[in-house]
């Protein structure tokens, strides 16, 4: 019996503990902190913890200037350039654009995405050829496989430059 309570008392902790608005954020200017939500990619709006953390500390707490501000973050998050630079960084994907522009920020992130893998195939060339290099005179052999190697680091240079031409393209335009 007391491993249940202990159980319960851990879960009703956890979640306690999982609140993501403190009480510092019921005196923010609710707009301000909207955008401030929907501009860092927040993949919910916080309505009702604001309503339940908030609205007995300060009765006037406007949540409708809160859902207005997110939704004009938001809106600037989801951006083609936002998708393609959080792609470049290999952030994580969290899908949660508006319907009408998941599949457009999907295919700029995975642009990014795959820009972001390619830097790492360049590091690695570069790696190999500088541990060649030093043998180059000395065998015909490393002379060759320098030159594939730089071969494939141009192919390389060339697929990231045309990705970051893609990626920064703005070839759609959203609905509003």
């Amino acid at each position: 019996m007391s491993a249940r309570i202990l159980f319960l008392s851990f879960t009703l902790l956890s979640l306690a503990s999982c609140s993501t608005i403190s009480k510092k954020d019921c005196d923010k200017d609710m707009k301000n902190f909207g955008i401030q939500q929907g501009r860092a990619g927040s993949p919910k709006k916080y309505t009702d913890e604001l309503r339940n953390t908030c609205l007995s500390r300060n009765p006037n707490l406007d949540l409708e200037a809160y859902e207005k501000g997110f939704m004009q973050g938001w809106n600037e998050y989801c951006t083609p350039t936002k998708a393609f630079e959080m792609g470049k960084r290999s952030d994580n994907y969290i899908s949660f654009c508006p319907a009408d522009r998941e599949s457009q920020f999907r295919e700029k992130y995975l642009i990014g995405k795959h820009y972001f893998e390619l830097k790492d195939v360049e590091a690695d060339i570069v790696s190999k050829m500088n541990d060649i290099r030093p043998n180059i005179n000395k065998s015909t052999t490393d002379y060759d496989d320098y030159t594939k190697l730089q071969q494939e680091l141009d192919r390389v240079k060339r697929e990231y430059q045309a990705l970051e031409v893609e990626g920064t393209r703005q070839s759609f335009k959203f609905n509003k």
